[in-house]
C-alpha cells in the first residue's frame, strides 16, 4: 500500500488493505458541445494535466502544461458551469482550486484550502453552490460554499462527522466517496470500514449537513466508491472486499418519487433494488455511466478489468453484457465516459454514435482508451494506453 495511506496503516484490518482508493468523483460522464477535454491527476509528480479529446476518433492530445497539485491528489471535480475545478490532495490534507478551465488549461487559484485528514472524495451539488469532501482519516465531511474564482469558504458546522449518533467506531468509519442527489437536497457517503452509506440532508441556503431520519444503510463489505445514475433515481455502491466483490443498488427517494413511501415528500431514503447486490470483478471501486444510453461500467481495481452492464432506468437493475468484462491497465481506479458527437446525434438510437471511455490505471501510470458502441454498450480498446507521469489517480471529462 502506498504511503498516502500512512494513517490507515495503523487502523485497517488486513482484509481491507486491497480496497483502499476510490471515490465517486473519480468517475464522470459529461456532455458538452465542441471539443472534449480530459483532466487527469498523477500522484508521482503531483500534477493535473489536460488532454483534448477528438470527438471523431476519441484520440487524446496534450493541451497546455501540467499544473501542480498538493501531495497525493486523489479526486477531482468540476463545477456544472465549468468555471472552477477542485482536486483533493490526500497526502497534504487540502483542496487545490483552479479557474478558467473551459478553454482547456486550468489556472491555479491562490493557495489551498484545508480539509480533514486524508481527503479522498469530492462532490459538487447540481447548482454548483457547494463542495463536499470525504475525509477518510478523520471520518468526517468538509463542506464549503463555492465563490467567485473557485474560492472556498467552510459552511457553518463543518466538518460533519460520519459516525452515527449513539454508535462507537474507535477506528472511524473511513468515508471515501460522496455523491449528491439529483435534486441537490441529499448527500450520500460511502464508509469503507463501517460497511454502510450515510445519508445527510443538505441545507439549500448554507450547505450545512444534517443526518437524515434513517442515518445509514448497510452495504457489502468495504464500500469503496459510489455513484448516482443519470436519471437521479438510483445509487450504486461498489463493495471492494474479497468477501463481497459486488455492487449494492438502491432506489433514491428524491426527484424520482415512485420509490418514496410518500411520493409528495421526497426525503432521500434508500430502498434496495431487486436482485441487489450485483456481481462485479475483484475489488470494484468506481462506476461510470453513458448519459444517453442505458449502460453502466464498474472499475474492478483488483482484477484489472471493467465490468460492463446494461442498467434499467425504471428499476435500477444491472444486467451483465456479453462479454461481461474488458481488460484495463494495472490497478484501474477511475473511469470517465465522453459523448462522441454533438447536436441531434446525441443519444440517437437511429445513428447510434460512438462514445468514448477513459480509464485511469494507477499501477501502470497510464490512461486506457476505449470506443463505446452505443448499440450494444460494449467497450473496445482504442490504440495503446497514454502514459502519464505515474500513479494516475483520478480523471474527469467535459
Amino acid at each position: 500500500m502506498r504511503m498516502k495511506f500512512r494513517f490507515l496503516q495503523h487502523v485497517l484490518l488486513p482484509a481491507l488493505l486491497l480496497c483502499l482508493m476510490a471515490c465517486s468523483t473519480n468517475n464522470s460522464t459529461l456532455v458538452n458541445g465542441g471539443n472534449g477535454l480530459l483532466f487527469v491527476t498523477a500522484q508521482a509528480n503531483t500534477t493535473v494535466s489536460v488532454y483534448g479529446i477528438n470527438l471523431s476518433s476519441g484520440a487524446l492530445s496534450t493541451v497546455g502544461s501540467s499544473v501542480g497539485t498538493g501531495a497525493a491528489p486523489a479526486a477531482i471535480a468540476i463545477t456544472p458551469a465549468l468555471d472552477a475545478m477542485f482536486v483533493a490532495n490526500s497526502g497534504s490534507n487540502d483542496i487545490s482550486s483552479y479557474t478558467t478551465i473551459s478553454g482547456g488549461s486550468p489556472t491555479a487559484g491562490s493557495g489551498t484550502t484545508k480539509a480533514g485528514i486524508t481527503p479522498m472524495g469530492l462532490a459538487i451539488d447540481p447548482a454548483g453552490k457547494f463542495l463536499f469532501v470525504a475525509n477518510q482519516g478523520s471520518s468526517d465531511i468538509s463542506a464549503f460554499t463555492i465563490g467567485t474564482g473557485g474560492a472556498l469558504t467552510a459552511v457553518p458546522g463543518s466538518p460533519f462527522t460520519t459516525i452515527p449518533v449513539g454508535l462507537s467506531y474507535p477506528n472511524g468509519t473511513l468515508p471515501v466517496g460522496v455523491a449528491v442527489s439529483g435534486s441537490g437536497k441529499f448527500l450520500y457517503v460511502a464508509n469503507q470500514l463501517a460497511n454502510f452509506v450515510s445519508v445527510f440532508a443538505i441545507n439549500s441556503t448554507s450547505g450545512a449537513l444534517k443526518a437524515s431520519g434513517v442515518a445509514f444503510y448497510a452495504t457489502g463489505d468495504s464500500p469503496s466508491g459510489l455513484g448516482i445514475s443519470p436519471n437521479g433515481g438510483f445509487l450504486y455502491v461498489m463493495n471492494a472486499a474479497a468477501t463481497s466483490n459486488n455492487v449494492s443498488a438502491f432506489a433514491i427517494c428524491d426527484i424520482v418519487v415512485t420509490s418514496c413511501v410518500n411520493p409528495t415528500s421526497p426525503d432521500g431514503t434508500l430502498t434496495p433494488v431487486a436482485g441487489s447486490p450485483f456481481a462485479a470483478g475483484l475489488g470494484p471501486v468506481a462506476i461510470a455511466f453513458d448519459l444517453n444510453f442505458n449502460f453502466a461500467y464498474v472499475v474492478d481495481k483488483g482484477s484489472n478489468t471493467i465490468s460492463q452492464y446494461s442498467w434499467g432506468p425504471g428499476n435500477g437493475v444491472l444486467t451483465p453484457l456479453s462479454p461481461a468484462t474488458i481488460s484495463t491497465g494495472l490497478t484501474p481506479v477511475a473511469m470517465a465516459v465522453r459523448t462522441g458527437t454533438t447536436g441531434t446525434n446525441i443519444g440517437s438510437t437511429v445513428t447510434n454514435p460512438t462514445d468514448y471511455a477513459y480509464v485511469a490505471n494507477e499501477g501502470a501510470g497510464s490512461i486506457s482508451i476505449y470506443t463505446l458502441t452505443t448499440s450494444t454498450g460494449l467497450l473496445n480498446v482504442l490504440g495503446m494506453p497514454i502514459l502519464t507521469f505515474g500513479q494516475t489517480s483520478a480523471l474527469v471529462v467535459r
